[in-house]
């Protein structure tokens, strides 16, 4: 039976609870040291009460801001300034030779601590604890009064990082995650650290002891118990620590007397297991140790550590990454600190645990931090949950985008305090696999500076994979240190972001893949926005508002826009989704590519506010996508089916190229692929397609599944495929659209229309066509020949005949149009206030259920692929000014300028009837795809038939107003 002194173990003194507090905006000219805290004064009636863990603001201090802003939220109120803390805490007596470590958690950001009135240091990690040996001033068996000054200040030219943006965690201040006093015996373990091999079974431990000086010529003993996470316990391991033969300078007290002597223990080896006894740590199967370490002196336990521990190796072979030694696809997204309710980083595992299982129902197995590590509670659940994390100093600027300019002396000097902190804290956790020195750092080349971090980490940590910085830089790297690359997709040359999902699913990113040797790691990836959400706001019961919610429903509402917005989120919701499908599976047929981090699985509160999540910023669904139909995309194996077209001709033969990109853990045997076609609910074809063995880390070719577009008129269908492994076991599905059209049929009664347009002669069989000049409105109204004009421009006699009773289809060009808008396919890349000359900055197009101008034109409320080559690049038709007129096919705008867009709109004019729009069907190339070539069709027969009858009105004014009035030669 061990036999312990409870005096001579570890204890913490819990300081959580009620502090003296006031604010300090006086600024310091003397030294901290010479500075005597407010304490100490006689007039109390400056001090108030705080709570620690919390920050200032949560707790009512600081004033309510004067200036609200647009581009973020806005906090309830706001202090940047220093603060003071203050506690009397009582000490029992302890064993002769303990030692005192105060420790402070979750601090911004600059702290200096006084004990009993004297000054014992500053410190100013924002990433890790921020801890001081406070032993020479405590006093035992009485109060002891410990004075803080906390300064929330930015030091350092740092403010872009997410841990303190304004945009982000924004300028908090306070102690956040807790006060704490330990009581260290006098023999005891430091700098406990394990390292698991597993490829050797084994466990070696490097660790510290130290002993008064008075005791210290002992024959220790150290015992390793380990915890299997079976719940059994393996053999215990000892080893001895001869204390009289140290082989550390000893520790010397505030006196300058030496006090302890040290002993350093390494090279100690723990036998784990062998083959399948060892339980390794992955994403799939987060498996954890729990080591116990104890120092003894025979039967007497003099101190007691414990550590969580994961198995587990990751590394870099080829352009692959590997976990275990099997090849791992990162699909991960980006954590911006974002805390809706705090504005700052909050310290409960419970919080970090849901987080990271709402984000594996997406198929997510891997996360990074921008600009900033996670408190403990987040590491302890990425352990527990399974996931891959990127940390990254905080650390957003533009100091090292010059290869021969160097960073201010004191920010290298701080950035290299903190790497050293956190590779030291951040060991134990095996979800804690990449670094990055920060975000978005360089040039087109590296820094020297930023490869002697690289470097340096690596000779404190060899087991983790560095990179100099997240995103920025060109391939094929020059003067770059790094294990992999985290480099954009979306715009690395020779790629555009325009272009980085098209209906083509045979692309992929091999081009920038290429021009590597290691891993390549898509950057902030997609940022694809849908239309904001005002019902959100009722979240916000913490510290922050969503300030840039009023001016857009002020917007909103003056413009008459409030009543879609329900429509409008769920058609710009479920283009989002669409959008990000093709990207997330183009990165998916690329060689090369190891993961993707997208921007953002939530929406981002900043810079400009960007709508790019599936879920809000409080981790939950906007309801645009369930969890199971994104995993069809985002999973360790998913299905790919590539094919250069979505749109066919009726009957015609399709060709789709099966792949399967396989980054499960085990091979799959006897894999084939079972799919079937399917339009209206009807199986129209199906078929199997035989695989054979599927190793891991590959992609492959699994054959080609041919078949036919649907027969009967114009149609969507879909090819529903499901990877089987043996005769039942179903490995992953996924699904890809396409349409059908007949081939184009002139309108019998074509020869009711008279055109000025000639890109339209082959469509317009029996059509009268002529020059717009010689334009008769008088003379076609009387004869009744014709029934309706198709005109490229509005002229003076083209709108004399509409207002005496014609019928007109107006086929605007971008230069004949006020006020266009200039669209894309894709959503607004991230946002507008931010990338304000983006083109094509609107949000993809809103259907009614019942559009009679589409007639059989297969279609449902948001944009699909069949409209890509129909709307990519198109003018949108601005209606601002056309008071009561309703698109037909709606464009949505980004919700900052909230205009009323359309691509068709109709309305009388005067006595005739008119149609409008910037479709361009005067493409004679496009006009050969099967999709134009028949909604042409159907638009037609609208205007030709019983239903174009407009129910709005506008007067000449109006429409001028609108559309360019083009001159005529008049006849004389």
């Amino acid at each position: 039976m061990n036999i312990s002194n409870k005096y001579a173990l570890r204890h913490t003194f819990n300081l959580n609870g009620t502090w003296q507090f006031c604010l300090d905006s006086k600024a310091l000219e003397s030294s901290y040291e010479q500075y005597l805290p407010p304490i100490q004064s006689d007039d109390q009636t400056i001090w108030e009460e705080i709570q620690i863990p919390g920050s200032w603001e949560e707790q009512g201090y600081g004033d309510e801001p004067e200036y609200q802003r647009m581009d973020t939220w806005t906090k309830v109120r706001e202090y940047e300034g220093a603060a003071w803390y203050a506690k009397d805490v009582h000490i029992p007596v302890g064993d002769p030779g303990c030692r005192y470590v105060f420790r402070l958690k979750g601090v911004r950001w600059t702290t200096n601590v006084w004990i009993n009135g004297c000054y014992a240091g500053q410190q100013d990690s924002l990433l890790t604890h921020q801890e001081w040996d406070i032993t020479s001033f405590m006093k035992e068996g009485g109060m002891n009064r410990i004075d803080l000054r906390v300064d929330n200040t930015m030091k350092y030219p740092l403010a872009g990082s997410h841990i303190h943006s304004l945009h982000t965690a924004t300028t908090w201040g306070g102690i956040t995650g807790g006060a704490f006093l330990d009581r260290l015996p006098p023999h005891r373990i430091q700098q406990f650290r394990l390292q698991p091999e597993r490829i050797k079974g084994t466990l070696s431990v490097h660790c510290f002891v130290s002993a008064p000086v008075k005791r210290s010529g002992k024959r220790l003993q150290l015992h390793m118990d380990i915890q299997h996470p079976t719940g059994r316990w393996l053999p215990r391991c000892s080893c001895d620590v001869e204390m009289d033969h140290p082989n550390v300078p000893a520790s010397v007290d505030a006196t300058g007397n030496m006090s302890e002597v040290i002993r350093e223990v390494q090279d100690w080896q723990l036998e784990l297991g062998e083959g399948e006894d060892i339980a390794l740590w992955s994403d799939e199967s987060p498996a954890l140790y729990r080591a116990v370490i104890c120092l003894h002196d025979g039967e007497q336990e003099l101190d007691r550590m414990e550590e969580i521990f994961g198995v587990r190796s990751f590394a870099v072979k080829g352009q692959q990454l590997e976990l275990n030694d099997t090849p791992v696809f990162l699909r991960g997204y980006v954590d911006c600190c974002i805390f809706p309710l705090t504005g700052y980083p909050v310290w409960d595992k419970e919080h970090y645990n849901q987080q990271f299982r709402i984000a594996k129902s997406y198929g997510f197995n891997h996360v990074r931090l921008h600009g900033w590590s996670a408190p403990e509670p987040f590491w302890e659940a990425a352990d527990e949950e399974g996931m891959l994390v990127q940390a990254e100093l905080p650390h957003w600027s533009r100091l090292f985008e010059q290869r021969g300019q160097s960073a201010p002396a004191e920010v290298l000097s701080y950035l290299t305090n903190e790497l050293e902190g956190l590779l030291q804290v951040l060991h134990k956790h095996p979800s804690f696999v990449m670094f990055s020195m920060g975000n978005e750092l360089i040039g087109p080349n590296g820094h020297p500076e930023l490869n002697e971090l690289v470097q340096r980490a690596r000779h404190l940590d060899p087991t983790r994979l560095y990179t100099d910085n997240t995103g920025f830089g060109q391939l094929p790297a020059q003067g770059r240190e790094a294990d992999y690359y985290i480099q954009s997709l979306n715009w690395h040359p020779p790629l555009e972001s325009e272009l980085s999902a098209i209906p083509d699913t045979t692309l992929d990113y091999h081009a920038v893949t290429r021009l590597a040797d290691r891993p390549v790691v898509g950057h902030e990836h997609a940022q694809f926005t849908m239309y904001v959400r005002p019902q959100e706001r009722q979240k916000y019961t913490g510290v922050l508002r969503p300030s840039w919610l009023q001016p857009i429903e002020e917007s909103l509402s003056r413009k008459g826009l409030t009543a879609d917005l329900e429509n409008f989120q769920q058609a710009s919701g479920i283009h989002l989704v669409r959008s990000l499908k093709e990207a997330m599976e183009r990165i998916r047929r690329t060689e090369g590519a190891a993961g993707v981090q997208l921007l953002d699985i939530r929406d981002f509160p900043g810079q400009g506010h960007a709508t790019t999540g599936i879920l809000d910023v409080f981790w939950e669904s906007k309801g645009i996508i369930e969890p199971a139909v994104f995993r069809q995309f985002n999973a360790n194996v998913v299905l790919l089916l590539s094919c250069s077209e979505r749109t066919f001709y009726a009957g015609e033969a399709i060709c789709i190229e099966a792949r399967i990109s396989h980054y499960g853990q085990t091979v799959i045997r006897d894999a084939s692929i079972h799919w079937r076609l399917v339009s209206e609910d009807v199986i129209l074809d199906e078929g199997i397609l035989h695989c054979g063995k599927l190793s891991c880390g590959e992609i492959h070719d699994a054959g080609r599944l041919k078949t036919h577009a649907p027969l009967a008129g114009a149609s969507s269908f879909y090819i529903e495929a499901e990877l089987r492994a043996g005769d039942s076991e179903s490995i992953a599905t996924n699904v890809w659209h396409g349409w059908s059209f007949p081939l184009y049929q002139t309108n019998s009664t074509s020869n009711r229309i008279w055109s000025s347009v000639d890109e339209l002669q082959p469509y317009l069989l029996g059509a009268h066509h002529d020059q717009v000049d010689h334009l008769d409105g008088s003379a076609i109204l009387k004869n009744r020949e014709q029934e309706l004009v198709i005109i490229h421009s509005l002229t003076p006699n083209a709108l004399d005949y509409l207002i005496n009773g014609g019928s007109v289809w107006l086929h605007t060009h971008s230069h004949d149009l006020y006020d266009r808008v200039e669209t894309k396919y894709l959503p607004v890349f991230w946002n507008y206030l931010m990338f304000a000359t983006q083109p094509g900055a609107t949000m993809g197009m809103h259907l009614q259920d019942s559009v009679p101008l589409l007639g059989s034109f297969p279609y449902d409320r948001a944009s699909d692929w069949h409209w890509y080559h129909l709307v990519n690049g198109a003018p949108a038709i601005c209606l601002d000014t056309l008071e009561g007129v309703q698109p037909l096919i709606e464009v949505i705008d980004h919700f900052h300028r909230g205009k009323r867009l359309a691509y068709v709109f109709e309305a009388k004019v005067g006595k005739g009837k008119l149609l409008v729009s910037s479709l361009p069907f005067t493409d004679t190339s496009l006009m050969k795809r099967p999709e134009a070539a028949y909604l042409f069709q159907e638009m037609v027969s609208y205007l030709l038939g019983e239903e174009f009858h407009p129910e709005s009105s506008i007067s000449v004014g109006e429409l001028l107003g609108t559309v360019k009035l083009n001159t005529i030669r008049f006849a004389l």
